[in-house]
Parts: C-alpha cells; sequence; structure tokens
C-alpha cells in the first residue's frame, strides 16, 4: 500500500524499530565504491536489501542524486501494481484486493524510509532541492490511488461483504482501515471535489517542505558561543560535546550551544546563568519567526486556510476533527478533556 510518508501501512513506531536497527547494523558494513551517478539499476535505494533483520537499508552507499530517480520509479511500479489490482475481472474478494494492495510497493518501502531518514536527520542544501521538487509529486501519486475510482469500487464491496466473508477479526479490521482511509482522502466525492482536494494537497506538500526547511535553515546557521566562564552547572560530557561542535565551526577554545533541541534542551536544564537560558530558548522558539526571507508565519497562514478548505470538502467540522477521528480520542473534545484533566496533576 501507499500512504503518506511511507505509503504503506506502517505505523511510525514500527518504521523507527526499523531504522534503529538498520542503523546499528550498518556500522559493519563494508563500504563499496558506487559511480557518481549510477543509472537506475543500480541504484542502492531500489535494490533489495540484503544483511541480517531480513535485510538493512544501505545507510553507507546512499548518494543523494539517487532519490529523485528512485522515488519516480518506485511511484511507476507502485501504480502499475495497483492499476493491476483495480483492473481485475474477479469479483473482489479481500485476498485479490485487499490482501493485494497490503503486497504492492515493496520498492517504495525500500526507498521511503530512507528517504525519510535524510530528510529528518541528514538534510542538506542538495537534498533540499530534492525534497522541494519531489514532494508535490509524491502528492500528486498517493492522490492518484486514493482516488482511483475502479479500486475504491473493489475496496468498497470487499467493505460491504465483509461480515459474511468468513474473515477472521483481524482481517476485518484491516478491511476497514483501508475503506476508512479512502472514504476519508474523498474517494466518495465528485470529480471536481476530488480535484480540489488534489490541489490542495499538492500546494500542501510544496508549503510542508519550505516549512521544514526554513525551521532547519535557523537551525543551523545559528551557535551561541560560550567562554569557560559561562559553563556553570553543566555536567562535563555536556561541556565536552560543546567543545566539540565549537571546534568543528572554526572557534577552538569555546563551546557551542547549537539551535537544535539535542543542543538547547540540556543547556536550559544544567545552566546556572537565567539570562543565557533565556537567550537559547528565545532563539530556539524564533525558529522561522524572524521577519526574513526564512519567516514561516505566512506559510502558517496559508497551511491553516488549506487545511480548512480541504477538512470542510471532506465534510469534517474542522481539521481536528479529521486528524483525531482515527486515533484512541476520535474528537476534539475528547481530547481537551483528557489533558484538562491530567494537567492539573
Amino acid at each position: 500500500m501507499v500512504m503518506p510518508l511511507c505509503f504503506r501501512k506502517m505505523r511510525l513506531a514500527a518504521i523507527e524499530a526499523i531504522l534503529v536497527i538498520a542503523a546499528l547494523t550498518v556500522v559493519a558494513c563494508s563500504k563499496s565504491q558506487t559511480a557518481s551517478k549510477p543509472p537506475a539499476a543500480e541504484n542502492v535505494l531500489i535494490a533489495e536489501w540484503s544483511g541480517p533483520y531480513g535485510g538493512v537499508p544501505p545507510f553507507d552507499r546512499v548518494k543523494v542524486e539517487q532519490f529523485k530517480p528512485a522515488l519516480e520509479q518506485a511511484m511507476a511500479q507502485s501504480l502499475a501494481e495497483v492499476d493491476k489490482i483495480a483492473a481485475s475481472s474477479e469479483a473482489p474478494t479481500f485476498e485479490n484486493t485487499i490482501a493485494a494492495m497490503e503486497r504492492s510497493g515493496k520498492m517504495m518501502d525500500r526507498v521511503a524510509p530512507v528517504y525519510g531518514v535524510w530528510s529528518s536527520n541528514m538534510s542538506s542544501d542538495k537534498f533540499r532541492a530534492v525534497e522541494q521538487e519531489i514532494e508535490p509529486k509524491l502528492a500528486e501519486f498517493r492522490d492518484k490511488i486514493l482516488q482511483n475510482d475502479r479500486l475504491f469500487a473493489r475496496i468498497e464491496r470487499v467493505y460491504n461483504s465483509r461480515q459474511n466473508a468468513g474473515l477472521t477479526p483481524e482481517q476485518q479490521r484491516l478491511v476497514w482501515d483501508w475503506y476508512t482511509d479512502f472514504v476519508r482522502a474523498g474517494a466518495k466525492l465528485n470529480p471536481d471535489q476530488k480535484a480540489a482536494i488534489a490541489r490542495i494537497n499538492k500546494q500542501l506538500a510544496e508549503l510542508y517542505t519550505k516549512f521544514s526547511n526554513n525551521l532547519l535553515h535557523d537551525e543551523e546557521n545559528y551557535a551561541l558561543y560560550l567562554t569557560k566562564d559561562q559553563l556553570g552547572g553543566l555536567p562535563e560530557s555536556l561541556v565536552q560535546g560543546m567543545g566539540e561542535a565549537a571546534s568543528q565551526r572554526g572557534q577552538q577554545g569555546k563551546y557551542a550551544v547549537l539551535n537544535t533541541r539535542s543542543s538547547m534542551e540540556p543547556f536550559l536544564t544544567y545552566s546556572t546563568d537565567r539570562s543565557l537560558r533565556e537567550q537559547v530558548w528565545r532563539t530556539y522558539y524564533s525558529r522561522g519567526d524572524n521577519g526574513d526571507q526564512y519567516d514561516n508565519n505566512k506559510i502558517i497562514a496559508e497551511i491553516l486556510r488549506l487545511r480548512a478548505e480541504r477538512t470542510n470538502l471532506q465534510g469534517y467540522p474542522s481539521f481536528a476533527h479529521r486528524a483525531l477521528e482515527k486515533q484512541v480520542a476520535k474528537t476534539p473534545e475528547a481530547a481537551m478533556a483528557l489533558m484538562n484533566k491530567i494537567w492539573p496533576a
């Protein structure tokens, strides 16, 4: 299956577990030489994974220029597999529709988690240029699946007959999950409404990427350099890390507080200098809010407007109602009631 961002019904926790195992294992992998611009057939991102745990991502051999062709090839393959399922002449069943969709998109399963790691943890100017170009294409790709009328017709037939088809409770739940995701995405809307949602999804993909890149810019381009007499309260391990960070930036003999959560939070926790704590805190929470070319205020406003437009088309009172519908809380009211209940404690 192909769903945002991993494009399958893998939950975030499962993906993180896979990536942790992969990251620990790849340290032992030997580095191999690859051409600067390998042909698609040699692209390590789309190749089958090898190694323990059923195979691990080839983190040590990935090149930024491989992402775009790998994602494009994975999208094309996934769409071909989906079209084949949708065009089947057989009566729709759990096996030839739901299970078949679960088995589809294996190439995307390999490419997407690695792409996510680069986006979240290893971003660079070169990668961000790829990301800015590919994210709208990924949005279009998702909509081509979620707005496939023939595919939804098959899923709906399986859904309507699920209680009398001899399915296990787990299979019935999976059918419900697929059907609900398609309906939530607008599968039952008219063509004009679907086109509007596809347009909004593409715009949001562009805005989300720009928003994240603006935050990254403000993280990467600021550091507070301290002298030894400004390190009161800080544990030695943190001081050593700050010293290494400063040295890497050409500031030998000083100590750097980077504009990242992993640097900011321990400094706020241990520093005895209130004025420095305030400076670090305000700088971190001002990312994307400095009135320059990387300011996110207009982007936030446009994101909220587009979300409201989309949720209105999809028949929800608000974005919060749609976002919580499949969660444990189910409604904004229930979520607020829980937070107000635990807040006093």
